[in-house]
This record gives C-alpha cells, structure tokens and sequence, in this order.
C-alpha cells in the first residue's frame, strides 16, 4: 500500500478488514497537505495535482515494487477527483511501468468497479472535512462522467483533522445527510477512517456503502485471486461479488 506521508487510516483500515493470510505492507509518498490551502483544516489543490504528476509518487512506487509484494494499492482518492495525468487508466499504466510490471489497483479505479458492480445508479457523495469544495466538485464531476450519476455531494460537517474522526459521528452525520433517493453512498478520502460506521448504516439506510478504503481493498482482492466474501462486516460490497 501506497499512503500520504500524513495519512494513518489506510494501513489501519486494512489490517482490520483484510482476510487470514493476507499481509499489508505500507510505504509513504511526500503530500504536502497544507499547501496553498484556502482556509484553515483543509487540504490545498496544488499538492493534490502534484500527486497526480510525475514524480514522488512513481519513485515511492519503484521502492515499494522491490519488495515482494503481489499487488500495489494506490490509497489516494483524490488523483482520481482532478482528472488530467490523474485519469485512472492514464495513471495506472504509468505506475504499472514503474513498478515493473507489478499490477496497480488505484482507489478511484476501484470505487467506479464496486459500483458497477452494485448496480448503483444515484450516488450521495461525502468527502472528508479537509477537503475543500472545489475538490468534492472534481469528485461529482469525475463520477458523472463515469456513468454515476451524483443526487448530492458535499463534505461531512464533522470536526477536521484525522484524530477527531470517530465511527459514532460519521454515522450520525451520514444517516441524517443522505437523500432518500440515493442508492449507494461513497465516502470518499483514504484518510476518512469510516469502516467502523459501514454496517450499521447499510442497516439504517438499506442501501450499499462504499468507502475509499474498502473498495480498494475489494479490488486489490480480486486482483490477488482472494475471495472477497472473506471480508465480513465491511460492507455488503464483498459478498456481492
């Protein structure tokens, strides 16, 4: 797993999501989060698209390739919000030549494939409260061009900052936020640790949940040959498959 160097969700989410045998190993590229930031508690644009470009994300992915490792997962949702050299396919084939041929699962990528295959056709899109809005209007936009209509889009009205992110509010906020004719949720952000909500609020909502980490994780199981049904309470996503 690829993270930003000031991210501690992905690696977490997955450890506790992941399969018996399945080992996760986590290696940092440079986001210099704050930078050019418009208000305080967000994230910047400028080191969003940096990531997207050539440069320390592919020599983080040279690194970690040499490691015997079977897939590389990619734990940045926001490459695939601003398009351009962040385009998903684009992306991937870059990183896949960097790692040497080793397979590259992207998060965007991953989202749009549970997705479709959840049949979701009305999304309500919730962003964490770093990012800024004119990242969740990326978000919507890359999801509607990807045949995913969006019904509402927006950033939790929680408190910023990774350590004030709890299970309890995420929950609250997304059931009393989510329209009633969405179909599927997507929480988007690696760093956005919501797993811990995905159960009870498919329960409440009665639709499926689809957060950055557990599609990512969905898709690099497939990718590896693990059956996904082996992931249990993170989301009617795995055993759908």
């Amino acid at each position: 797993m690829l993270a930003p160097d000031g991210d501690v969700g992905p690696e977490s989410e997955f450890s506790a999501m992941v399969p018996t045998g399945v080992g996760v190993n986590a290696s940092r590229f440079h986001f210099p989060s704050g930078q050019d930031a418009k208000a305080p508690g967000q994230i910047g644009m400028t080191p969003v698209e940096a990531v997207a470009a050539a440069g320390p994300l592919d020599n983080a992915v040279r690194l970690i390739a040499r490691a015997p490792v079977d897939v590389i997962a990619l734990a940045f949702t926001s490459t695939s919000y601003v398009g351009g050299d962040g385009d998903d396919p684009r992306l991937n084939q870059r990183l896949t030549q960097s790692a040497d041929g080793k397979p590259i699962v992207t998060t965007g990528q991953a989202i749009l494939n549970a997705l479709r295959n959840l049949g979701a056709k009305r999304i309500a899109l919730i962003d964490p409260p770093w990012f800024p809005p004119e990242l969740t209007t990326m978000g919507k936009d890359w999801l509607t061009r990807n045949g995913m209509p969006v019904v509402s889009a927006g950033s939790a009205g929680l408190p910023t900052g990774q350590g004030n992110i709890h299970p309890g509010g995420i929950y609250r906020w997304i059931r009393d936020n989510t329209p009633v004719d969405a179909d599927a949720v997507v929480i988007g952000g690696n760093g956005f640790r919501a797993v811990g909500a995905v159960r009870l609020l498919e329960k409440d909502l009665q639709i499926p949940v689809v957060t950055a980490n557990t599609a990512l994780l969905w898709e690099v199981l497939r990718t590896i040959g693990i059956p996904t049904d082996e992931v249990t309470a993170y989301g009617r996503m795995f055993a759908d498959d």
